[in-house]
């Protein structure tokens, strides 16, 4: 218990500080940005200027203007002979203007796609020429960021406390030319190394705010979010709604629903969702916007020269068209603000129009409501240490009773699906030291949350500057969620899977490592204590089990580089030094040798982001080796019900089992599949069994009794004898294993050159084996020089194909040599001119050696050359993740309906993979399905990805009598339902037989699709003879002689085409956009009459959502159907009908047939709510519909309109990209139920 006397000082230092803290931004901001943008498309107003400048003039303290892109244009800058380059520049003039002769201010400028030719061909020549121009005006500030059109992201620190970081953001959305891996030299040049660099820019920001700078935004509600004015759809009628569709759901290069840009969307978001306290601000949309998302903010400051509309802002903090700016300060105590201005009527004035606290400073007292602390300054920075901070340190103790997960027990139920695993190694309580920060490497100091997305970590530097970083064992594996299902049933389940890893692994697997050359960090045990010494970080972190461990760095001054070497790289810098030059090279024996030990502990999870590379300076080459990083995936066991399941081939192919013996080899090196075959591929098999005797003599089994003796005595008998035993196991079955593994490497090899000059000499061995050797090409000569960079045979039994990449540089390809029977060779060139000579002679028909490149390079080609030179973009491209396996995948079904009883169905998918055939080159399919009611079909399909040019190519066989059951009421439009007898199966028809169908198909813009192709029908009708169709036919039905559908065995040719362009948001639970589909199948009778007849159909779709208080859409829907040809030649289920899946809703299937339909079907869906924290979080509403329609038989529609109309509820799980609808539907013969997934009027 505290004394009185530590209460009442304690009290009256609270009292002393207390004013201080609560007075914190009465003082100026230290530093303050002003943000501005888009000022290409218009004319830049002078008394827009003069009003900034007299705030820039009247501004106290050092302050940054940033101009967020759309600098000149609209088409960028053009060149010195350029009649309206005098104008551009003048731009550019009067925008330095704003800060000449202000000594505290600088300007700094952000490129946007105006700049980069307006998302045209010029777009990089344009953007580097208004750099050019910019920094000759601002020598030596690097005013231009990011520079030469790099995509960022690049640091400028322009405050003690303020960090901006520049994004290019069209470089990711840009559809030409532009700085790209591998064949340039910017830091940055693939997503992947983006993302890996800017999450660890801000990992390591400290006590600095970061503001980033880009132009394109990620949250917009402007015209470029999508958000279109009534305008765009009014004018003109109908085409401009379909315009306004295509720039919402399929989209320009400039705007949110583009693939390209949301891709940067997501990556950026995602970056931002793992570090809080940053602000984005962006221009691009002509508005002011501000919006909070995962405790960041996005701003939009793009209407310093004009407005556009700005849609409904939803939960935005500030939303306006109008003409104006931004402001943002930062003061010292960690408090930022966020100020809007817009210029009045005559654009003289700048008048504040919005302010708000961003982010709340550490000291602030008391809290604002809502308003987040900043998380990059996280102390109090004006206040005495720990005064705010009134908890007493607890006790320490040198060590601590902990169990690694108790929670991870788990009841029978999850036992039994999820398995026992470790469950008993996580709930068994350990004895463990406690890390004593003041002692430990010279004292430690915490200093930073660790970027990890599954680990919790706490980065910490010593005293010597070394930094460490301790991890905890349990896992957060619910943080690679998107946030709508953090809360929810998977996020359950993923930690239910928790304890399927062990717990200790990165103890055993140091201890192992230790016997080996294999580079690696050495963790050990803590438990963090429960004092002030971790700063802001001991709510989170005190009490905490995890493992202390060496972070791998480059050298310092003082300090070497982790394991001696002169660098440090992440996977994705490291692949650019090796496309760079060819000096950088990878030391595949200790790479494989890596991989290897990977294999022996069963670790599935070594993609890019689980290494880094250690490079060593030998003369003028740099050597680089693995560091392999986190273990959480190593000896993990799947033994209950769901996870054996998931561990199938065909379920999750990522992960594997640790067990005695090695299963699937495909699934363990799943996730780094494109690492191996990038940089394993001049690894002979010889080699292979090298490393896998290497790790025998190492890893003996005295090794590995030590290793397991590094767990927690307690884990013994609980998980350690055992991991003992099975890696006995594995380490003598080891070179086996390697064996396997270098023959499914070797199937298809790519041989990738470097951004230098190179010679790649092919040869065709006698045998059939080819010989592939890389060299360094001579500057005098352009032959080969020196000992070759690459060397290896390929033999015909174990590769099937050899693609060669020259990258960047005026490479050299001779192809050479005569043999019976020899490997494909694909040729890709690369930029630059190439020069490439095939004289080589194999047997077979087809050619061996396939050329690609651009059409003016330099060919010699020979009997064995497949010329593939194309003016496409990315002819030269080279895609290091590219390559995927052949798979398959099985499917099940079980079906109930009243026609057919009980239904059954089991199928299998097959997919091959092939050369840049993006996501399969050929499927195949199988589908089986029978039911109780005596209905059976076989189906068989196949698809062929780009047989010619962008076009597909499928067939597909069905044999059976399992088509969907047919009502047939007759033909007309006031045909009679007895419901009794519809109860006794009295209009049901069906029909039976096989059909076959082969198409071509072109999927564009996104969804869209055009096929055509022929078909070959026949069937037989089947239906009984006191059925309707039966009494029709026998004469039975008085006054119906004129309308007998023909019912004979038909044999029909057919010629089908579909144009369905679809520029919805999605396909399913659509929101807004605009469908249109037509439809034509024409028939020639083989048999019977020999008659021409056919279908045509057609529908316009539109959908669009208002916020009504709440968000409602409104889909309308019209269309019909019209048949040709001789009516009675025409079979009963060709005919155009309406019924309950046939637009007209209230009424049973098919319930109306003639030779002409039309229909129009609306509906209302209101968005009630969302339930967050359920089973799985899911979204709610009611809709309601009305449709009308009507059939025409020989030109006759008595009766008149038809009407259905009805009501329902929906919900919409997760992310809302479906929904579980259930309907009551009422017309004048029927009140039906239906339950379903999706709305039938988006079908």
């Amino acid at each position: 218990m505290p004394s009185p006397f530590r209460s009442l000082l304690l009290a009256t230092l609270g009292l002393a500080t207390s004013p201080l803290l609560a007075q914190t931004t009465s003082s100026p901001a230290t530093h303050t940005v002003y943000l501005l943008g888009n000022t290409a498309t218009a004319d830049l107003p002078t008394a827009h200027l003069k009003a900034l400048r007299k705030s820039l003039e009247a501004q106290p303290g050092t302050f940054t203007v940033v101009h967020l892109g759309d600098i000149v244009g609209p088409q960028g800058l053009g060149t010195k002979n350029d009649s309206t380059r005098g104008n551009e520049t003048a731009r550019v003039d009067a925008l330095l203007a704003l800060v000449q002769g202000l000594p505290n201010g600088k300007i700094y400028f952000v490129p946007g796609d105006r700049d980069w030719a307006n998302s045209g061909r010029d777009g990089l020549k344009r953007v580097r020429r208004l750099e050019d121009y910019i920094e000759k005006r601002l020598p030596g500030q690097n005013a231009f960021v990011p520079t030469g059109g790099c995509p960022g992201p690049e640091v400028v620190d322009v405050a003690p406390n303020v960090r901006l970081v520049a994004l290019n953001s069209p470089w990711f959305t840009h559809p030409f030319r532009r700085p790209e891996a591998p064949d340039t030299d910017c830091k940055t040049l693939t997503q992947q190394e983006f993302r890996e660099q800017l999450q660890d820019l801000l990992d390591d920001t400290k006590d600095k705010n970061v503001l980033l700078l880009g132009h394109q935004p990620v949250i917009s509600n402007g015209v470029y979010g999508g958000k279109q004015p009534l305008s765009r759809h009014l004018l003109p009628p109908v085409f401009g709604t379909i315009y306004a569709a295509y720039r919402q759901n399929v989209g320009t290069p400039r705007d949110l629903a583009n693939p390209a840009y949301q891709e940067f969307s997501k990556e950026l978001l995602n970056t931002l969702r793992d570090h809080p306290g940053a602000v984005y601000a962006a221009a691009h949309d002509y508005s002011l916007q501000l919006n909070r998302r995962d405790d960041n903010y996005h701003l939009i400051a793009g209407s310093f020269a004009e407005k556009q509309h700005v849609g409904a802002g939803g939960k935005a903090l500030y939303n306006k068209s109008e003409e104006g700016f931004s402001k943002l300060e930062y003061f010292a105590d960690g408090t930022v603000k966020a100020h809007f201005y817009t210029f009045d009527a005559a654009g003289t004035t700048a008048q504040e129009s919005y302010a708000g606290t961003l982010f709340q400073s550490a000291c602030q007292q008391p809290r604002l409501p809502g308003v987040p602390v900043n998380s990059f300054i996280p102390e109090c920075p004006s206040a005495p240490k720990g005064v705010a901070e009134f908890k007493p340190d607890a006790p320490f103790q040198a060590t601590q009773t902990v169990a690694a997960g108790p929670q991870y027990g788990g009841s029978a139920s999850s036992r039994f699906f999820l398995g026992p695993v470790y469950r008993t190694s996580w709930t068994q309580p350990v004895r463990v030291r406690t890390l004593n920060l003041a002692t430990e490497k010279g004292g430690l100091r915490p200093f930073g949350r660790g970027g990890g997305r599954q680990t919790t970590s706490l980065k910490v530097i010593a005293a010597d500057s070394s930094e460490y970083v301790f991890r905890s064992v349990d896992k957060d594996v619910t943080k690679i969620l998107p946030p709508e299902l953090q809360k929810s049933v998977a996020a359950d389940v993923l930690r239910g899977i928790t304890p399927t890893a062990h717990p200790y692994s990165a103890l055993v697997i140091s201890s192992m490592l230790d016997k080996t050359d294999i580079l690696h960090a050495r963790p050990r045990l803590f438990a963090l204590p429960d004092n002030n010494q971790l700063g802001a970080y001991r709510a989170d972190y005190s009490g905490m089990l995890g493992t202390l461990e060496d972070s791998p760095k480059d050298p310092k001054p003082n300090l070497p580089g982790f394991g001696g070497a002169d660098e440090v790289r992440r996977s994705f810098s490291f692949f650019r030094q090796l496309y760079k030059d060819n000096d950088n090279r990878i030391d595949a024996e200790a790479f494989g040798r890596a991989r290897a030990f990977d294999m022996l502990v069963a670790d599935f999870g070594k993609h890019e982001d689980n290494w880094k590379w250690a490079g060593y300076k030998q003369g003028k080459k740099t050597i680089y080796k693995p560091i392999p990083r986190d273990r959480d995936q190593a000896f993990t066991l799947w033994n209950g019900l769901l996870t054996y399941l998931a561990n199938r081939e065909w379920a999750v192919g990522s992960i594997e089992d640790f067990q005695t013996e090695f299963h699937d080899l495909k699934s363990l090196n799943w996730p780094a599949k494109d690492l191996d075959r990038f940089l394993l591929q001049s690894l002979t098999r010889e080699q292979w069994q090298e490393i896998g005797r290497y790790l025998q003599q190492r890893i003996t089994p005295a090794a590995i009794d030590e290793a397991t003796a590094q767990l927690p005595p307690e884990l013994m008998p609980l998980s350690g004898n055992e991991l003992n035993r099975k890696l006995k196991a594995r380490i003598q079955e080891l070179p086996k294993v390697l064996d396997e593994y270098y023959l499914m490497l070797a199937k298809r090899v790519d041989v990738v050159g470097s951004n230098k000059n190179e010679v790649f000499e092919v040869t065709r061995l006698a045998d059939g084996n080819v010989r592939v050797q890389l060299f360094k090409k001579d500057k005098e000569d352009g032959t080969a020089k020196g000992e070759p960079l690459f060397e290896r045979t390929f033999k015909r039994d174990e590769t099937e194909e050899i693609c060669l990449y020259g990258l960047d540089g005026k490479d050299v390809f001779n192809v050479t040599g005569t043999a019976g029977k020899s490997v494909l060779v694909r040729i890709i060139g690369g930029e630059g001119k190439d020069q490439i000579t095939d004289n080589s002679r194999a047997g077979g028909l087809r050619a061996l050696t396939k050329i690609y490149d651009v059409p003016d390079t330099q060919l010699q080609l020979g009997p064995e050359s497949d010329n593939r030179t194309s003016l496409r973009p990315d002819v030269n491209r080279y895609e290091r993740e590219s390559f995927q396996y052949n798979g398959y995948t099985p499917s099940a079904t079980l079906i109930y309906n009243r026609n057919d009883g009980f239904g059954a169905g089991v199928g299998i998918n097959f997919n091959r993979q092939g050369f840049r055939k993006p996501g399969y080159r050929n499927l195949y399919t199988f589908n089986l399905r029978g039911s109780t009611g005596g209905n059976f079909q076989v189906g068989l399909a196949s698809r062929y990805r780009y047989a010619f040019g962008r076009w597909d190519v499928g067939a597909a066989i069905d044999y059976g009598a399992y088509f969907p059951f047919y009502n047939f009421f007759g033909l007309g439009n006031d045909t009679q339902k007895d419901e009794a007898r519809f109860d006794n199966n009295y209009y049901r028809a069906r029909y039976k037989g096989y059909t076959i169908n082969v198409f071509t198909e072109r999927v564009f813009l996104r969804r869209s699709v055009l096929r055509v192709g022929p078909s070959f029908e026949q069937y037989t009708s089947d239906f009984a003879g006191n059925s309707y169709l039966g009494e029709l036919l026998n004469g039975q039905l008085p006054g119906t002689d004129d309308r007998r559908p023909n019912t004979s065995k038909q044999q029909l040719l057919g010629l089908n085409g579909l144009f369905d362009l679809d520029l919805r948001d999605r396909q399913n639970f659509a929101r807004r956009g605009v469908r249109l589909v037509a439809r034509h199948n024409t028939y020639y009778q083989l048999n019977q009459g020999q008659e021409l007849f056919g279908l045509t159909q057609g529908f316009a779709e539109y959908y669009g959502t208002a916020r009504l208080g709440i968000p409602v859409t409104l889909v309308v829907k019209g269309g019909g159907g019209k048949n040709y040809g001789p009516d009675d030649e025409i079979p009963f289920y060709k005919f155009t009908s309406l019924g309950l899946n046939e637009n007209l809703r209230g009424y049973y299937r098919n319930r109306f047939t003639g030779d002409a339909s039309l229909y129009l079907n609306t509906e209302l869906r209101l968005a009630l709510g969302r339930v967050q924290k359920a089973f799985l979080p899911f979204s709610y509403g009611v809709f309601g519909f009305y449709d009308r329609g009507r059939v025409y038989y020989k030109g006759s529609s008595p009766g008149g309109w038809h009407e259905g109309y009805g009501a329902g509820f929906y919900l919409a799980p997760v992310s809302d990209q479906y929904a579980l609808s259930f309907s009551y539907q009422q017309s004048p013969e029927n009140g039906l139920i239906r339950f379903g997934v999706g709305f039938r009027i988006d079908n």
